[in-house]
């Protein structure tokens, strides 16, 4: 049976901090993943995951959220903040045991050849690949539609698995989100067959809204019985904005032991 995650940065907003871990396990999940923990001490993390019986799956590397970037991988220039970046996500990941670690790729750069950037990007996924190697992490990358992050590097994921198989760790994977994936090109069971043995996370959003399983244009179901016919080990991240209060999403996780509380 799948393993479901909430991702705490759009789920249970309603809540502090604190208190979505709170809420996260008294609705039955067993873990979350935040793109942003940083502005929490790691050490509290670490007692909120502990105190709820959770664990972290996943956590992007720092960047400048509020300056609008996108990540910081693709930008000339930055290569010393990249490798900052990463040793930051690598020390807070392993404080709070988590094992998946996100280097978001980022924006394209104006009037810079695509084939530059795209050499720039295999260099700093390589060298983040080895520091998180020797930490015992996989990295994960992962495309973004155009629709939602037009100046994004990679849109698609042929993108992402020539990315993968150019940088050639073992330890870096594809973030497989069904959001992402049917707004910039559909066939989600087609797409997720042939990317399988490169996928190193699994994430739900339903479009058009990014929204909970139920409202919206894909039958998130047939996804999961797919994922769960595959033997998948890991999880599947909840990134997704509630459509009403977070704990009004969620009556499709009830065969899954998720719910609201009674």
């Amino acid at each position: 049976m799948p393993r479901f995650e909430a991702n705490i940065r759009w789920m249970f907003k309603e809540y502090d901090m604190p208190g979505r871990f709170v809420q996260a396990a008294r609705c039955g999940f067993k873990g979350v993943e935040h793109g942003d923990p940083y502005p929490w001490k790691a050490g509290d993390v670490r007692r909120w995951l502990k105190d709820n019986g959770l664990v972290m799956v996943q956590i992007l590397t720092p960047q400048d959220w509020e300056a609008g970037e996108l990540g910081l991988t693709t930008l000339p220039g930055r290569e010393g903040d990249f490798r900052d970046a990463v040793k930051r996500g690598i020390d807070y990941a392993l404080e709070i045991e988590c094992s998946l670690l996100h280097p978001a790729i980022g924006g394209t750069p104006k009037g810079e050849a695509r084939e530059k950037t795209w050499a720039r990007v295999v260099e700093n996924l390589a060298l983040a690949c080895e520091e998180a190697q020797k930490a015992g992490l996989t990295l994960v990358i992962e495309p973004v539609c155009s629709a939602r992050f037009p100046d994004f590097f990679i849109h698609t994921l042929d993108e992402g698995l020539a990315l993968i198989r150019e940088v050639g760790q073992d330890n870096l994977k594809l973030c497989f989100d069904t959001y992402h994936v049917q707004m910039e090109e559909g066939a989600i069971s087609r797409n997720l067959e042939r990317c399988w043995p490169w996928i190193g996370h699994l994430q739900l959003g339903n479009p058009p809204g990014r929204n909970e399983p139920g409202v919206g244009e894909l039958n998130l179901q047939h996804y999961f019985d797919l994922v769960d016919s595959r033997g998948w080990p890991g999880w599947i991240g909840c990134e997704y904005t509630p459509s009403s209060h977070t704990l009004d999403s969620l009556a499709w996780g009830a065969r899954y032991g998720i719910g609201k509380p009674q």
